[in-house]
C-alpha cells in the first residue's frame, strides 16, 4: 500500500516534478509547459514559498497546489494520475485553507458543473465548504470553468 507523506512546501528541485504534472494536465488546463510566462509563474510560487506539494514514500511528487496569497486564492491544483482517489487533493486544499483563512474569503477558478473532467475538483472544493459565486468563461483548453468562494471571516 502507498505511504504519503505529509504536504511541504516545494523547492526549485521540485520544478521538473512540476512540470512534468502540468504535461499531464494540459489536455483539461490548456497549453502551460511551452508558455514562459507559466515557467517563471512556477518559480516565482516556489520562490514566494506559495507552492506545496505531496510525494508517496518513495520521494515521487504525487500533487501541487499554489496560492496566491494578495488575492487570497487558489491558483493551481493538481494531482497526477497515478495518485487520484487517494484524498490528496482533498490534503492540498486543506493546506491552503489553513494558510489562508484568516485573510477572509478563499477563491479558486475551477471547473463548471457540466465538465465531467471536472467534477473531482469541484467535490473536492464543494467538500471544503467552497460554493459557486460566478461564472468565468472558458479555461485555455475551452472548458467552461466558474469562480467558488469559500467564506471566511477573517
Amino acid at each position: 500500500m502507498m505511504q504519503i507523506t505529509m504536504v511541504r512546501l516545494l523547492t526549485t528541485d521540485d520544478y521538473d516534478a512540476w512540470m512534468a504534472l502540468a504535461a499531464e494536465v494540459e489536455p483539461i488546463f490548456g497549453p502551460m509547459t511551452t508558455i514562459l510566462s507559466f515557467k517563471k509563474a512556477i518559480r516565482d510560487c516556489i520562490k514566494n514559498e506559495n507552492a506545496f506539494g505531496i510525494s508517496n514514500e518513495n520521494g515521487k511528487l504525487a500533487g501541487i497546489v499554489a496560492i496566491d496569497r494578495e488575492k487570497n486564492e487558489i491558483v493551481w491544483l493538481a494531482v497526477g494520475q497515478e495518485f487520484r482517489g487517494k484524498k490528496l487533493g482533498d490534503k492540498l486544499v486543506k493546506k491552503c485553507i489553513e494558510e489562508m483563512a484568516v485573510r477572509g474569503d478563499i477563491f479558486v477558478q475551477t471547473f463548471a458543473k457540466n465538465i465531467a473532467a471536472g467534477i473531482p475538483a469541484r467535490h473536492i472544493y464543494e467538500s471544503n465548504g467552497f460554493s459557486d459565486y460566478k461564472i468565468a468563461g472558458k479555461n485555455p483548453a475551452g472548458m467552461d470553468t466558474v469562480i467558488m468562494v469559500r467564506r471566511n471571516k477573517p
